[in-house]
Formats: structure tokens, C-alpha cells, sequence
């Protein structure tokens, strides 16, 4: 009920501040401002929910006043980046299964704020300050090449994602849970073998992402899974992974919203193995 109240909370002060934006008061780019910090320390509370339809259901107006704020401040690197994670994270967690057109459209959200937060820098030329804004980019345009293998301008993209996730691996392979190692991970598992992919590094680069501060992050076995093991044509590791994430015990945290999908995303996953195998 806590962390209920304090999304509820996150989502008031977003409103007041919002309108007050909306009816032409003196808060302008000075509100936004503020009210960027008030997201970005809220957003914990966000992904330690336990209740995923209650954050599938709340986000989304979330997002849209975040969108709002940044027409009041365009250039706010801080809320670019934490809207685009919103919209990356919420069309992972919420739409890609049922509905991978409107997924893509959030993807492309997510993929454009996180470059107008990098302003245009190129990944060789991104600095420890671009970390964030640069993973989200990445995430972004990984996931959306992911659910759009059938379009050819999607598939062009690829060869983009290399260069940008070896520059997040060379800033920090750690970042949000190991998360550039499963990025090159999807890499070479999306990748179609005659044009670079390959089974086996993307395997190594999912095996490193369950070390450290990834190993009970349970959306990393997922990929893995979904991804790693359905490339390599592997149902034993397939079946072990999304078991263990079945199986893992609860972990309050900042986690908890992304375990408690995974785990509702392996079950699903499980039951269409024969169409993946």
C-alpha cells in the first residue's frame, strides 16, 4: 500500500504541476525543471511495484505529462532520458506480446527522446554523462528491429547497434543490471547468421550478464531465453531459464515490477515452446 500511495503521490504531483504549465502560470521551464527531479527520484517506487496491471494502468498518464513538461523544456536531459526509459520500459514490460504495433510506436518514442538527449552525438563520441541517454537509445532501437524483423528498413538498422553497445560496454558494462552485456547478447542472437549473428557470442554475453548485479535480475534470463537460446535452437537451456525464473523467490526492490512480468512473460513463453522449437 506504500508504494501504491507513493506512485499515487508521483502522479498528483505531476497533475498540479501540469496544469499549472497548461494554464499559462509563471512555473514554466522553472516547474519542469523541478518536476524533473520529482520523476527522476519517483521512478524507483514506480518499478518496485508488485501489481504490474496497476502500473500498466497508471503509467501511461505518467507519460504523457512527461511528454507535456518537455514542451516547456525541450533541451532537459535528465527527463529526455527518463522519458525515454518510460516508453521503452513500458512497451517491453506491457505491449510487445499483445500488441507489437503500438510497442513499435513507443519504442520510436523512447529511441527519439534518448537522442535528443545525446543531441546528435554519435556512440564513438559519447562521454560517461551519456551513459544513460545512450542505453535507452540502444535498448530502444534493439527491441524495435526485434518485433519488426519482417521490415527491411528495420533490418537495416542493425548494423547500428554494434558500435553504440561497445561504446556502452567500454563506459560501463554493469550499467542497469549488466544490461549492455544482454544488449549485445540480443545483438548477435537477432543478427541472421550470414550477416554476423552467431549463437555462441551472443551465449557469452548473456552468461555475463547473470554475473554481479545481474544475477537476479530476472528480465536478463528472460532475453536470454526468448532470444539467446531461441537463436541457438536450445530448448534445454530455454526450459531452464524461464523454470528458474518461475521458481525465483520475490525480491522487493527496485526490481520487483520487472521480476513479477518476467515471471508472467516466462510462463507464456513456456507454454508456446513447441512453436519456437
Amino acid at each position: 500500500m506504500k508504494k501504491i500511495n507513493t506512485l499515487k503521490r508521483l502522479a498528483c504531483a505531476l497533475l498540479l504541476l501540469s496544469a499549472g504549465l497548461l494554464s499559462g502560470c509563471s512555473l514554466n521551464r522553472t516547474a519542469a525543471r523541478v518536476t524533473s527531479g520529482v520523476i527522476h527520484r519517483g521512478l524507483p517506487s514506480v518499478y518496485s511495484q508488485e501489481d504490474p496491471q496497476y502500473v500498466k494502468e497508471a503509467l501511461p498518464a505518467n507519460l504523457q505529462l512527461m511528454e507535456i513538461l518537455l514542451t516547456s523544456h525541450p533541451d532537459n536531459k535528465r527527463l529526455l532520458t527518463n522519458t525515454a526509459q518510460g516508453f521503452c520500459g513500458y512497451a517491453l514490460l506491457f505491449l510487445e506480446d499483445g500488441n507489437p504495433v503500438r510497442a513499435s510506436g513507443f519504442y520510436k518514442k523512447g529511441e527519439i527522446y534518448s537522442a535528443r538527449a545525446l543531441k546528435g552525438a554519435a556512440p564513438v563520441a559519447a562521454k560517461k554523462t551519456d551513459l544513460a541517454p545512450l542505453f535507452w537509445n540502444t535498448f530502444c532501437k534493439a527491441l524495435y528491429i526485434n518485433i519488426n524483423r519482417d521490415d527491411p528498413e528495420a533490418v537495416a538498422e542493425l548494423p547500428t547497434l554494434e558500435p553504440a553497445i561497445e561504446k556502452l560496454l567500454e563506459l560501463d558494462p554493469s550499467y542497469y543490471y549488466n544490461g549492455p552485456r544482454t544488449l549485445m547478447g540480443a545483438y548477435y542472437s537477432i543478427r541472421p547468421r550470414m550477416f554476423g549473428g552467431d549463437p555462441d557470442k551472443a551465449r557469452a554475453h548473456f552468461e555475463l550478464a547473470l554475473k554481479g548485479g545481474g544475477e537476479h535480475f530476472l528480465m536478463n534470463r528472460l532475453m536470454y531465453a526468448k532470444l539467446g537460446a531461441v537463436a541457438a535452437q536450445d530448448q534445454e537451456l530455454f526450459e531452464n531459464l524461464l523454470n528458474y525464473i518461475i521458481s525465483a523467490e520475490t525480491r522487493e526492490g527496485e526490481t520487483r515490477l520487472p521480476d513479477e512480468v518476467a515471471k508472467i512473460k516466462a510462463k507464456k513463453l513456456l507454454e508456446a515452446k513447441d512453436e519456437l522449437f
